[in-house]
């Protein structure tokens, strides 16, 4: 009995794990910002860029483990083009990668991280969300949308 109960709970936390991968592996992130840009030129979509600490940031890391399993947020990220400008500690990265992170830190955001921000593909802001207060990702949908809706008109 003890046997069967076992196995069911590891088949249980498998099926869970699957299925939180599915959730992430849904979401496309450009790290070339060129290639980003090309794309939501002829999707006609705007683009979110993530500026982020991936392994050293502990609200970047509540961020992915929450938002970006969201539902809703893995909906509304298929009405854009999302890039990841990651600055890491300790995970290797090519010296490329992090010219180019910094180049875009420079010129359109300079600040903290995690920060969300919005552009056209010819460049042009359309807005910035800093932070990340977990149990909220609502927010943060709806400022996605409303980048959206911005690009839009």
């Amino acid at each position: 009995m003890k046997k069967t109960i076992l196995i069911i709970l590891f088949l249980t936390g498998q099926l869970i794990t699957a299925q939180a991968q599915k959730h992430s592996s849904q979401l496309q992130w450009f790290t070339d910002f060129e290639k980003a840009k090309a794309v939501a030129k002829k999707e006609h979509k705007p683009i979110l860029m993530l500026f982020t600490g991936s392994d050293w940031c502990p609200p970047c890391r509540m961020m992915h483990n929450e938002l970006f399993e969201d539902e809703n947020f893995i909906e509304t990220a298929k009405n854009v083009v999302l890039v990841l400008v990651d600055f890491p500690r300790r995970k290797p990265m090519s010296a490329l990668q992090r010219m180019q992170n910094s180049a875009l830190n420079r010129k359109f955001h300079g600040g903290g991280v995690p920060t969300f921000v919005a552009v056209t593909p010819d460049e042009k802001i359309l807005g910035k969300k800093s932070g990340y207060r977990p149990g909220f990702q609502s927010a943060y949908i709806d400022f996605f949308n409303a980048m959206i809706d911005k690009y839009k008109k």
